[in-house]
């Protein structure tokens, strides 16, 4: 009798494991449902692929169902986890800044940048990083506080 009450927690346990396994972004990201496309999810592809391990049926069907689903497609304009971990940028410690002309500013601490080796290439990366765009290194204007920011832009709308 106890041999059979292990047996059937272990396949028990089996059984949930490979339900958890076999299509991971369905079951972490039920808001994904229905996307039809975008960027792959590159964590849910690694758990979908760590299903492979337990079977070519478990990982072939992790993947057919997160692909049918659309649960494997990143939301547009979301970043990975993997992303969000290896970015070398503490995005909480970068503020958007509007001013009173309704500009808009990028407000981080000087030690924030990427390579920490104080130069502008290196904090070009990763404003294009935050922000999405191509930043040039000779548009980046060192602030102090809001008066020099007044300042620059008064200086900036007269050289054009």
């Amino acid at each position: 009798m106890g041999s059979s009450i292990r047996r059937s927690i272990a396949l028990s346990c089996v059984l949930v494991m490979a339900i958890n396994v076999s299509a991971c972004g369905y079951f972490l990201y039920p808001e994904r449902k229905g996307q039809t496309g975008g960027r792959v999810d590159p964590a849910v592809v690694i758990l979908d692929g760590a299903a492979l391990l337990f079977g070519i049926l478990p990982g072939v069907v992790a993947f057919a169902v997160d692909f049918t689903n659309g649960t494997i497609y990143l939301p547009p304009g979301s970043p990975s986890v993997i992303d969000r971990h290896t970015s070398a940028i503490d995005t909480d410690r970068v503020r958007k800044v509007t001013d009173e002309n309704g500009r808009a500013w990028l407000q981080m601490s000087i030690d924030g940048k990427s390579d920490g080796s104080g130069d502008l290439a290196g904090l070009e990366v990763t404003l294009t990083h935050i922000t999405g765009l191509e930043v040039d290194a000779d548009d980046i204007v060192w602030l102090q506080d809001a008066t020099a920011m007044r300042a620059a832009i008064s200086t900036q709308v007269t050289a054009r």
